[in-house]
């Protein structure tokens, strides 16, 4: 593996043949001249593009990213694919980068953006917002800047929406068809004229995503329900009867597709989001 760019001292684009690798190490690039043998002894991580694009966008952002955000991105990337036990594709190595530059960036200046879907992404994905609250403490660690809660969620989803492998993609087809099989209700029975900006559809969309991801899983348990959740969906039965019919439709309508039961809470959840885009377009 020879030296081809080098971009600071622990980050450097090597090649192998006719393939580009881009590699990061302490010092991997330190002291060293274009057409050495990379050491080996200081690689850390190595990232192979599999795309002609994925170097181009990274040689575009060279200028844009300081590469100590490309470093910090490296581990924990690093720290993810070890604790999930799985990996995740190559060009969430120049996403994340870029979003923590950008999100300490709005920190210094006091501009910080609300992450609406923080609540459900901490009780759904409980293992990928503990990687995003890693996150945030290293970047606090290396940068000295501390970055809202907010920020936790936002790099949880990083990790949610770049999940790689054979199975998730068709895992995530699944979903794609089934999200649409359950719009297609909503649409039918609430409103054939819905804003799809809104943030309550937004949520909506969200939620389901979460709901499906959770239902079509290998550890999915149809745990007992709670007799406190059957009040709840009883009153919101009565107070709530156009949300909670199509709620229902839903459900059944997932539960076919899926040949998975849907517990209570889940009926709870459901017909709140629904409720609230009733509101919304009321």
């Amino acid at each position: 593996m020879l030296v081809k760019k080098i971009f600071n001292n622990n980050v450097l684009l090597a090649e192998d043949g006719d393939q580009e690798i881009v590699v990061i190490g302490r010092g991997v690039g330190f002291q060293q001249k274009i057409g050495q043998v990379v050491a080996q002894q200081k690689i850390e991580k190595c990232y192979y593009p599999k795309y002609q694009r994925w170097t181009t966008l990274f040689n575009e952002l060279t200028s844009a990213i300081a590469f100590e955000y490309i470093e910090i991105a490296s581990h924990i990337i690093a720290t993810a694919e070890a604790r999930l036990d799985t990996d995740f594709d190559d060009y969430l190595l120049i996403g994340l980068a870029d979003h923590i530059q950008f999100a300490v960036a709005r920190q210094l200046k006091a501009l910080p953006i609300k992450n609406e879907l923080l609540w459900e992404t901490k009780h759904f994905y409980p293992e990928e917002y503990m990687i995003g609250e890693e996150a945030v403490a290293y970047i606090a660690a290396q940068l000295n800047v501390t970055l809202a809660d907010d920020e936790v969620g936002f790099i949880a989803l990083k990790f949610i929406e770049k999940r790689a492998g054979p199975e998730i993609s068709e895992r995530a087809t699944s979903l794609t068809k089934l999200i649409e099989g359950v719009l297609t209700i909503v649409r039918h029975e609430l409103s054939p004229k819905i804003d799809y900006s809104a943030l309550n559809y937004q949520r909506l969309v969200v939620h389901l995503r979460f709901l499906l991801d959770r239902l079509l899983s290998d550890e999915y348990e149809n745990n007992a329900d709670n007799p406190f959740d059957q009040v709840m969906m009883q009153h919101f039965e009565q107070r709530y009867t156009k949300a909670y019919r199509c709620a229902e439709d839903i459900i059944r309508y997932i539960e076919h597709e899926t040949h998975r039961g849907a517990q209570t809470s889940e009926r709870i959840y459901l017909t709140m989001h629904l409720q609230r885009l009733l509101e919304h377009m009321n």
